[in-house]
């Protein structure tokens, strides 16, 4: 590849000089020719949900004493230590038995990208790529008639592909590695995206990302606009007050689902936010509802419920089970409202949320 772009700048700036004046073509080729090995040099990741230069910035703030960041750092090392001992488990085909492997391996494989770029130790980032790999040598099909594997991979594959992201330009992630993982991506998974986007509630959500994610990530345009028309047709059953009605109907356990489910949506929204659109964050429904109403509405009902106070709308005894999920992180970075901290503040540092939250959303996201 580096090569071919070699040969093609070359091309071009022989082409140039021949519609320039003699003295502008050589300045402007030895001007080119003096950046080459700019162009040659290996490409930063996207940014999917992270850069590296995010991480690094994270890193510097808990090394000069913001503490809050650097709980959420030192939890991030000590579980990419347990990372490294992970064995690769991989599966050829996938049912939900083996969801504990799934889930792990997708875990370890973005702490381990989140501790290689705050400490520039390749052990980290040389692990990920195996486990990683694993699964896109290995996996051959998903089993259709098991329901469960479609939220299984949902909830978990998207951290894989974040991890695969922030792998590009390290020596131990090649374009070989990327077209097989991106191949297995769209062939296995993305399907079971689709699956799970076709149920209203909190599936769907999960569904979304995973399929955003890869659309992203393998380039597939009308798999994005597909699963943006979705998200919006979903966030439609928004009620006024910002809760959404089939995670309401889970009784106790509402706060808990409202939060998966809102945390899903708006990490959708920030996926897109990476790529230069952030009109899903100011997205209103045809009641005029968004994002942030559900986030404002939550943020008092968490903080109630830690204490022990019964003001949920929706449920007979106006009670509910005190959750906290780690989508916060992500509202508060976004819209920094004060209110937003408050759950936050009981809670910090997130660590991996078994979800498509996404996990470790404190050195994701975390600001001082």
């Amino acid at each position: 590849m580096r090569r071919s772009l070699l040969v093609l700048l070359t091309c071009l700036i022989g082409a140039l000089s021949g519609l320039l004046p003699s003295s502008t073509a050589q300045a402007q080729t030895s001007s080119h020719t003096h950046y080459l090995p700019i162009v040659a040099r290996a490409s930063e990741p996207q940014g999917l949900i992270i850069t590296p230069a995010e991480l690094r910035n994270t890193k510097a703030l808990a090394d000069t004493g913001h503490e809050s960041i650097a709980k959420g750092v030192r939890l991030v090392l000590r579980d990419a230590k347990d990372g490294l001992a992970f064995k690769p488990c991989a599966v050829a085909n996938y049912t939900s038995s083996a969801a504990e492997c799934l889930n792990q391996s997708s875990r370890y494989a973005l702490v381990l990208m989140l501790a290689y770029h705050m400490t520039n130790d390749n052990t980290y980032a040389q692990h990920a790529a195996t486990l990683i790999r694993s699964w896109s040598t290995k996996l051959t099909s998903i089993d259709n008639d098991d329901r469960q594997t479609r939220l299984d991979v949902s909830r978990w594959v998207p951290a894989m592909i974040w991890a695969a992201d922030l792998l590009e330009g390290t020596p131990n992630w090649t374009a070989a590695d990327r077209q097989a993982f991106q191949s297995m991506l769209v062939k296995h998974m993305l399907p079971k995206g689709q699956q799970a986007a076709e149920r209203p509630n909190n599936w769907g959500d999960a569904g979304n990302v995973l399929r955003l994610s890869i659309a992203l990530y393998a380039n597939l345009p009308n798999e994005r606009a597909a699963a943006i028309a979705d998200w919006k047709a979903k966030l439609e059953a928004m009620l006024p007050d910002g809760t959404l009605p089939e995670e309401n109907s889970r009784g106790s356990s509402a706060l808990g689902y409202n939060q998966v489910a809102l945390s899903s949506k708006t990490v959708f929204a920030e996926l897109l936010r990476r790529r230069g659109d952030d009109s899903l964050y100011r997205y209103r429904t045809s009641r005029g509802v968004g994002l942030q109403d559900g986030w404002n509405f939550l943020a008092v009902q968490v903080v109630a419920a830690k204490n022990g106070q019964c003001i949920w709308p929706h449920t007979p005894n106006k009670c509910v089970d005190y959750s906290n999920k780690s989508g916060w992180e992500l509202a508060y970075a976004y819209w920094g409202d004060p209110k937003l901290f408050g759950p936050i503040s009981l809670t910090r540092p997130y660590g991996w949320s078994n979800w498509a939250d996404p996990g470790y959303s404190t050195v994701l996201f975390g600001r001082p």
